[in-house]
């Protein structure tokens, strides 16, 4: 596992311990010090996010409203607004009850753009440096699980090559050079009907469909990242 995967996996899931992550903690004073830092962190949160509920907390709200209804009967208006507030409430004290993690984001709901824009600016910290001079043919062999693969030699150098997990789905992540600066590409099997370019962040980038899959480009708000797309799309082709 490299060092990339282990934090992504103990961001995601702090209290996570399984046979690998347990060897590459032991293999490094960085990596149980990373581990026990998020684990701290997520505790400091669940804590912060507890709420005290009175016990007598419901009988006092319904002693308030009933004494003023006798007092002075509300409009019609003034009701709604009265089990409105109530209701949002009960909510609150309830949202705040709840552990406050990673699983609670429904990613499900987020698009692809908003997804790959989260993932870069989360794990740029460590892409940033790493060079692993990566190998067209690796890139062919990380893309068999989404039965697609390039016909030439991919043409930018590759400083990093993996799977992750991606939203509800999984995606090759690769980081290369651009023109301007590095650039994030994912290959996912969800799929979009059309082709988005989208600006957030500092950031420039394109959604392109291909076929049933998705492939989202994601680099600096200078890189011409639909130039690079239309290069790209025109080399990715279906596994036969």
């Amino acid at each position: 596992m490299d060092d990339l995967e282990f934090r992504r996996r103990i961001m995601s899931d702090p209290k996570a311990r399984d046979e690998a992550l347990l060897q590459a903690i032991a293999k490094g004073d960085h990596h149980a010090k990373f581990a026990d830092d998020v684990l701290n962190l997520d505790a400091r949160i669940e804590q912060a996010m507890r709420v005290e509920v009175p016990d007598n907390l419901a009988d006092k709200i319904l002693f308030n409203q009933s004494s003023k209804k006798e007092a002075n009967p509300p409009s019609l208006y003034k009701r709604s607004f009265a089990i409105a507030a109530s209701v949002a409430f009960a909510i609150g004290i309830l949202v705040g009850s709840f552990n406050l993690s990673p699983s609670l984001v429904p990613s499900a709901h987020a698009s692809l753009a908003d997804t790959a824009i989260q993932h870069v600016i989360a794990e740029q910290p460590f892409t940033s440096t790493l060079d692993e001079q990566v190998k067209s043919s690796q890139i062919n062999t990380k893309l068999t699980p989404f039965s697609y693969q390039f016909s030439e030699s991919f043409p930018y150098h590759v400083y990093y090559l993996n799977h992750c997990g991606f939203g509800d789905s999984n995606a090759l992540h690769m980081v290369f050079q651009g023109e301007k600066d590095r650039v994030t590409l994912f290959i996912t099997n969800v799929s979009s009907d059309h082709s988005l370019n989208f600006n957030e962040q500092k950031m420039s980038g394109t959604v392109t469909p291909i076929g049933q899959a998705s492939m989202i480009l994601v680099g600096s708000e200078d890189e011409d990242i639909s130039k690079i797309a239309q290069r790209l799309t025109k080399i990715i082709k279906p596994v036969q």
